[in-house]
Formats: C-alpha cells, sequence, structure tokens
C-alpha cells in the first residue's frame, strides 16, 4: 500500500444500485426474473422489444412481456436455467423499428451467497449481422461443393488453400487433404514448369487469363479443360492467391468445330466453300500488301456443259457430277493446293508460289483430268471438259501496286480470265498474270483505279471544257466540260480513261454526281459565260433514284439552271435503259434540261429510240466523222443522219473534228455543230 493508498478514504459501494447501473447501462438486452417468472429488473433494449418502458415491465411476468406468441418458446430454456444449467437459445425477434433481429440469448442461473436460487439472468446479443454472414458463407460453401467445375485457390507458394470436391474427386483424393499440398505434386514438375507456372505467374501479377488445354480424364478419356484463372484479393488489394476454375468444354468445343467446319464447307461435295476460299483468299493479300513477297495464283473453272447434265439427267445425276469433279480436284492438285466450290458449277483453286508457271501446269493436269473423266448415268454418258481462268499475284516492288491489291479485285481478274476461256470456246487456260502486257495493262488499270478513287474522295475531278459551234455562223453555241484526272505517273487522263476504269470497277454512280455538283454549282456563280454546258450522264447514274430525286430537286428550285444544262447519254447504253430511267429523261426535259444522243452512229440502238422523240439533238460519234474528207462511205453516212436529224427537226453535233477541212464538209452535209481540235482545244473550265 503507497502513502497515497492510506490516505485515501475507503468508499461504500451500494452493490445493489451498483448492479442495477450497470444493466440500465448495457446496449444489449438483459433482464432477471423470480423463479415464479415474475420480471425484477431490466433495462432499456429488453423492454422496448415488448413495447414497454422498464417502469411497466418490472413486476410483470416475462410471458406477459413477451408475449403469448413468444413466451413457449422461451420457456423450455427458462426451466432450464431454473434447475441450475446454463442455457443459450438463438432465435429471431421482432424489434420495434428495426424489424426481425436474430438474438443469442443466455440464461443464466443466479444463487445467493448460500447457494439458494434466486431466479435467472437473461443476457440477449444481437447477432444478425453475423448470422446473414453465416448465411451467405454457407451458401458459397454449398455452392462450390456442388459446383461441377473444379475450383481450387493456390496461394503464391503455389499451395492449395482450399479445393472443391469436384477437384479433389478428379485426383482421387477429399477436399480436406489439399489443404497446403502443393500444386507440383498433383501435377507433376514438368507439366507445372511448362504448362501451368506461367499462367498462374500472370494471375498472380494481376491478369485474368483463360485458355484452354487436353487433359485426361480419371476414366481414360480425353477431355477439352477451360481454364479461368482470376486474382484473389485480401482487404487491402493486395494479391494473395489465384482463384482456379476448370472446366469441360470438350462437347463444346467439338461442336464447335463442328459448326465452324460446317460453315466453311461444301454441304455437296465436302470441300471449302466459298466462304473459306475468300477467308484463304484475304490471308494472302494481307500478306502480300505488309512486303509483295509471297505471290499466289488464283484459278477459277467453270463447267462446260453442265447444264446439259441437269437438264437431261435430271439434278441427282448433276449432283453426282459436281461430287466427282470435287474429288477430281483434289487427286490432281495436291495437299499445298486450296479448293473450292465457289458457285453452282463454278470451282477454284488457290496455289502458293511465285511462278505463274506453276499455276499453269497444274490446270494443265486439269485439263487433261478432265478429259479422262465422264459420267454414267443410267443410259446416258456425259463427258467433262472446263474453262479455266488463272490471276497471278507475283513478287511486287511497287507501293501503290502492292496497297491497291483487293481480293475483289483478285477474284475480278481470275473471273475475267475464266470468261475469255469460255468465249474462246471452252476447254482452255486463259491467264490474267504480272508478266508481259497482260501485267502492264493490270498495273496501269491499278493507276488509273487509284486516281480515279483518289478524285472521288478528295471531292472532285479536274474540269475542262470544249467549245461547240455553229458551223453557219462560227459562233460559240454550247460547252460541253470533260472531266480529267492526274495519275500516279503524272500524265493528265480525260474522261476516256475515267468512264472506262469507274464502269468497270461500279464507281460511275460518284463520278456523275461530283462532275454534275461542280456543274450546277459553276452554273449558280453564271460562270459559262452564258453558254449551255453539256455533261455525260451513264446508264447507272440514270437508274440511280436518290440522284433523280436530288438532281430534279435542284433543278425545281433554280429553273434558270435547267436551261442552261444538256445531258448528253450515250447510244451504246440505250440498250440498258430500263423504264426509270426514261421516266427521269422526260422529267428533266420537263424541267428545261436538253437530252443530247451522244456517240450516234457506233450501233443501231439509237433509231428506234429517236422515233420515240426522246431527245433534243444528236451528236455524231467520231467513227463517222475521222478521215471524212477521203471516206465517200462516211460521208454518205453522215449526211443519212442529218437526212433523220432533220426529219425529227433536232440539229446535228459533229464530234472529234480535228481537220480545219472537215468544217466545210461537214457545212456541206448539213450537220449543225461541231467541236473538236478544229474548233478549240478543250480549256481549264476555271
Amino acid at each position: 500500500m503507497t502513502a497515497g493508498d492510506a490516505a485515501r478514504p475507503e468508499v461504500a459501494w451500494p452493490v445493489e444500485g451498483l448492479h442495477a447501473a450497470i444493466i440500465a447501462a448495457s446496449q444489449d438486452p438483459i433482464y432477471f426474473c423470480t423463479p415464479d417468472y415474475i420480471i425484477r429488473e431490466a433495462n432499456d433494449p429488453y423492454v422496448i422489444i415488448g413495447g414497454l418502458t422498464r417502469e411497466q415491465a418490472i413486476g410483470r411476468t416475462v410471458q406477459e412481456v413477451a408475449g403469448a406468441g413468444a413466451f413457449p418458446r422461451r420457456a423450455p430454456y427458462l426451466e432450464m436455467a431454473l434447475s441450475g444449467r446454463v442455457a443459450v437459445l438463438q432465435d429471431w425477434v421482432n424489434v420495434p423499428g428495426q424489424g426481425r433481429r436474430f438474438f443469442d440469448v443466455r440464461y443464466q442461473p443466479v444463487h445467493d451467497a448460500d447457494g439458494r436460487l434466486l431466479g435467472v439472468a437473461a443476457y440477449g446479443r444481437d447477432i444478425t449481422d453475423l448470422k446473414k454472414a453465416e448465411e451467405v458463407l454457407r451458401l458459397y460453401e454449398s455452392a462450390v461443393t456442388q459446383m461441377s467445375d473444379r475450383l481450387s485457390i493456390v496461394d503464391r507458394d503455389y499451395r492449395y488453400i482450399l479445393t472443391n470436391d469436384s477437384n479433389a474427386r478428379w485426383h482421387g483424393c477429399t477436399a480436406d487433404s489439399f489443404r497446403g499440398r502443393s500444386l507440383v505434386e498433383i501435377v507433376g514438375a514438368e507439366r507445372f514448369a511448362t504448362e501451368i507456372r506461367p499462367w498462374l505467374d500472370r494471375c498472380l501479377a494481376g491478369e485474368t487469363v483463360e485458355y484452354d488445354f487436353r487433359d485426361t480424364a480419371p476414366d481414360g478419356t480425353p477431355v477439352v479443360m477451360d481454364a479461368r484463372l482470376q486474382p484473389f484479393r485480401n482487404g487491402d488489394g493486395e494479391i494473395e492467391a489465384a482463384v482456379v476454375t476448370l472446366r469441360d468444354v470438350t462437347e463444346t468445343r467439338r461442336l464447335s468445330e463442328r459448326l465452324e467446319r460446317l460453315a466453311l464447307q461444301d454441304d455437296l461435295t465436302g470441300i471449302a466453300n466459298r466462304r473459306a476460299f475468300e477467308t484463304g483468299l484475304e490471308r494472302r493479300v494481307s500478306a502480300f500488301r505488309k512486303d509483295g513477297s509471297a505471290g499466289f495464283s488464283v484459278v477459277f473453272i467453270d463447267l462446260d456443259g453442265f447444264k446439259l447434265v441437269n437438264d437431261t439427267a435430271g439434278h441427282g445425276a448433276g449432283d453426282r457430277f459436281l461430287q466427282d469433279i470435287a474429288r477430281l480436284l483434289r487427286q490432281s492438285t495436291g495437299e499445298d493446293v486450296e479448293v473450292a466450290r465457289i458457285g453452282g458449277d463454278e470451282f477454284g483453286l488457290i496455289i502458293d508460289s511465285t511462278l505463274p508457271l506453276a499455276a499453269h501446269a497444274i490446270c494443265n493436269r486439269l485439263l487433261s483430268a478432265f478429259e479422262g473423266y465422264h459420267l454414267v448415268w443410267e443410259d446416258l454418258t456425259f463427258r467433262s471438259s472446263a474453262s479455266i481462268g488463272i490471276a497471278s499475284v507475283a513478287t511486287e516492288d511497287d507501293e501503290a501496286a502492292r496497297q491497291a491489291l483487293t481480293v475483289g479485285r483478285v477474284l475480278q481478274w481470275a473471273d475475267f480470265a475464266c470468261m475469255q476461256a469460255k468465249a474462246a470456246g471452252g476447254h482452255r487456260i486463259v491467264s490474267y498474270d504480272g508478266t508481259g502486257k497482260a501485267g502492264d495493262d493490270r498495273k496501269a488499270e491499278i493507276h488509273h483505279l487509284l486516281a480515279v478513287e483518289r478524285a472521288i474522295a478528295g471531292g472532285g475531278f479536274l474540269l475542262h471544257a470544249m467549245t461547240i459551234v455553229d458551223l453557219a455562223s462560227g459562233a460559240p453555241v454550247m460547252q460541253e466540260v470533260l472531266p480529267r484526272v492526274t495519275a500516279g505517273d503524272g500524265e493528265l487522263h480525260g474522261p476516256s480513261m475515267i468512264r472506262s476504269t469507274a464502269e468497270r470497277h461500279g464507281l460511275m454512280r460518284s463520278v456523275d454526281r461530283l462532275v454534275v455538283d461542280a456543274v450546277l454549282s459553276r452554273l449558280e456563280t453564271g460562270g459559262s459565260d452564258g453558254l449551255p454546258v453539256a455533261v455525260d450522264l451513264s446508264a447507272e447514274t440514270l437508274h440511280s433514284p436518290v440522284f433523280a430525286r436530288q438532281l430534279a430537286g435542284r433543278l425545281e428550285r433554280s429553273p434558270e439552271l435547267a436551261r442552261s444544262l444538256v445531258l448528253e447519254v450515250s447510244e451504246t447504253a440505250l440498250s440498258r435503259l430500263k423504264p426509270e430511267a426514261w421516266n427521269l429523261m422526260a422529267d428533266l426535259r420537263t424541267l428545261g434540261c436538253r437530252i443530247a444522243l451522244d456517240h450516234f452512229g457506233r450501233g443501231m440502238a439509237g433509231f428506234t429510240q429517236l422515233r420515240a422523240n426522246a431527245f433534243d439533238l444528236i451528236k455524231i460519234d467520231r467513227l463517222l466523222t475521222a478521215g471524212l474528207a477521203g471516206d465517200p462511205v462516211k460521208r454518205a453516212a453522215v449526211s443519212g443522219v442529218v437526212g433523220l436529224a432533220e426529219a425529227l427537226g433536232l440539229p446535228t453535233v459533229a464530234e472529234y473534228v480535228t481537220e480545219p477541212l472537215h468544217l466545210d464538209i461537214l457545212k456541206g452535209l448539213g450537220v449543225t455543230y461541231a467541236q473538236g481540235h478544229a474548233v478549240s482545244r478543250p480549256q481549264a473550265w476555271c
């Protein structure tokens, strides 16, 4: 005892009052009852459960406070405590303002100093959150245990923290026996080092990874497993382990592979279909565009006379014929050649070789094989032959040419070569390759196409105007606007190249739209010196409802534009015009435009349409105007066209007049107007 302790006076604490204060201060519900269940002490957390105050509860029985519904559940535990044993009850209780709460209640016997039983002290503790957590954990444990997927958690030392029953059964163990075991012990050192550890290390570095691997089931069956590894983080976000889920995907992968094969396989012949063919071609084109070193050839094969088989012996014979041809192609080309059916009676090959001669040699073998094959169907015999077109893509150093190569263009070249073979009588090979003139023409075609595409993408072409004069007075009466474009070789190309290239590649609508739009914009600013302006329109454009709607709408808003616009339609296009095109020309004439029949004299199609009174003037083609002075037949032909035009009340225009002498001859033949270098050369239309 210290001096301070000696000086501190003794305090006599009222024990009963102290107990009451402790009970009142507790946040958990507490009460004390006598053996006859009379409550002698209770705190607020307990009495509010019954909706009472402390003063109202003391002196009442436990049954009255707990309620008739809840007391029978409590009574056995009270009786156990009154018999001298501690009892513990866990139950749900409705608490006013809080709803259902889960309590852990301890019923403690209370004795006096002589050991006599005084009653029972009940201590309640709200463990609702713990109960819910336990329930969630139980559900998780149940799900993990019962799931068919093999689930494990592996720590940074590659040891199992836990595994589920599914994975344990796979290895012939119990789940408990896995805890703490090394993964190396389970799968073996070599497999762990080569197949598993690299993936685990990526996962433990923070990456979620997924991959397939082949394994053997406990019964010896080969299986395909999908492995998914996810980082397992602690409360601080640190990665402590990897969650590994293994799923048997054997049937899924098998079905997927089967569907993929079906999607890339021709149903009838069993060889690749067009989709697979074009996919293989896309890979080669992509590789070629990178460095141009991997050349290849594409072959189109069109069976000659296949329609005869179908029409004569029926589709059953036709199907058998195609199946035999597919088998013959596989046998004659070898494993390194991709063989596909790309149409009804059309087949394709992809040959990996930088030498076009290699493809030609294979195709020669095919022709020989076709000659030796015949189909016997009932009492009929059918022999085979084929038209074969080859498009070879050889090594290419020209960057522009490489980048311009597309799947569509290679297919177009092969198809063109095949059509040439068919047109020449069939049973032959035509090559469209990168050697000689054909190769030079193809390179030129590529540069021309790039130039046209750049002009379309860049917003327009260079426009030049050629003056058309009245032969009687020599006065200018009209201008024809001609598009031009600069190709990669620096040369300025005119409308002939633009039109031929655009028609082959489906770009005419874009070309016409840009040219017409530029002409109308110029006319709106009064930049044509007051002269009408003529522009060409293709058959493709005349059939475009979008172009028709936009042009008609613009002319309706500005009627003066229509009176200054002459639209030229080539005689060679007339046979391809559908009613909607003729209707558009009629509507444009109604708005004030004039329609010229261009290149008249190249064929006879124009005569029928002229009688329909669909045009406002006739332009005589250069086939009739060139060399006019020394050719009486051409002079007679021009005279005939003039007579026809006069009968219809239409003026005529002589095109491509290059010699001044021809102007007088044309005037003498009655031609109304003329254009060409003898009149004026094209000038930039600024």
